[in-house]
């Protein structure tokens, strides 16, 4: 009995703060730390980025109502609008600049996205490593993926305090802005592929090619293949949101649809 209530003790998920800043200056050592653990140590890092995306949405939501109201003119021929299509295109603007838009959405988005791609690189970076032969336990890529994410950390305060210094929000992350913001279809789709692609995210991929290999136990020519295809089919789900954004920018709603 007393055997169970330790070992159920040692499951429960617990912060370990004193990783954060060696990951940085001492990678190789702490990854091998980090993917020697049988039990789930990941927590720590994605509540720092969950929280940087609670404050990032709260930055840059007073920037992004400005910019909805300095940008939103009416339509050419507003004047010889219905009364009731006027008032469905007043409507539609305030919804634009409602709290629902401008904090809850964003921050959920955020959030969704954070803890989605850890998750989703978990599990193609431990079905990669287990079809190249490794026999390392599922929670040991959580552990790594979640703690090679640190370095988007960085990308969110570099954000925070970029679009307090201008006053004005980021449109082109990454290597997106080699793409035409209006682009649809393929363009849109490589354009959030590309939205991803920033030294942060190479900061990322480093931490985990450097931890994937004790990790594993397999050569490093496997473990490092192994992990580019699962990186390749994470950035290839990445694109599908920008992709179903831009479908749904061409559909008309009352007036106008707003992003």
């Amino acid at each position: 009995m007393a055997s169970d209530q330790t070992n159920s003790s040692n499951k429960k998920l617990k912060l370990h703060p004193g990783w954060i800043l060696p990951l940085f200056y001492r990678p190789a050592r702490t990854t091998k730390e980090i993917v020697s653990q049988e039990k789930p140590v990941w927590l720590t890092p994605l509540l720092i980025l969950s929280v940087l995306v609670i404050l990032f949405t709260l930055v840059a939501a007073p920037i992004r109502r400005n910019a909805v109201q300095m940008g939103s003119e009416p339509p050419p021929d507003f004047q010889y609008y219905s009364p009731e299509q006027q008032e469905q295109y007043f409507a539609a603007q305030a919804t634009t600049t409602s709290p629902m838009m401008l904090y809850i959405f964003p921050m959920l988005g955020g959030l969704i996205k954070t803890w989605l791609s850890w998750f989703l690189l978990s599990i193609l970076l431990y079905l990669s490593l287990t079809l190249a032969g490794s026999r390392a336990g599922s929670m040991r890529s959580y552990n790594l993926v979640a703690w090679s994410m640190l370095p988007l950390a960085l990308r969110f305060i570099v954000q925070a305090v970029a679009v307090l210094a201008s006053k004005s929000l980021i449109n082109a992350q990454g290597l997106s802005g080699f793409i035409d913001s209006e682009a649809t279809g393929i363009s849109a789709y490589l354009r959030g592929i590309l939205g991803s692609l920033d030294i942060y995210f190479i900061f990322q991929v480093v931490l985990l090619l450097i931890g994937v290999i004790p990790l594993s136990g397999l050569s490093r020519t496997k473990a490092w293949v192994a992990t580019a295809i699962s990186i390749v089919i994470l950035l290839l789900l990445l694109g599908v949101p920008s992709l179903i954004s831009s479908a749904l920018s061409g559909l008309s709603l009352s007036g106008g649809f707003y992003f």
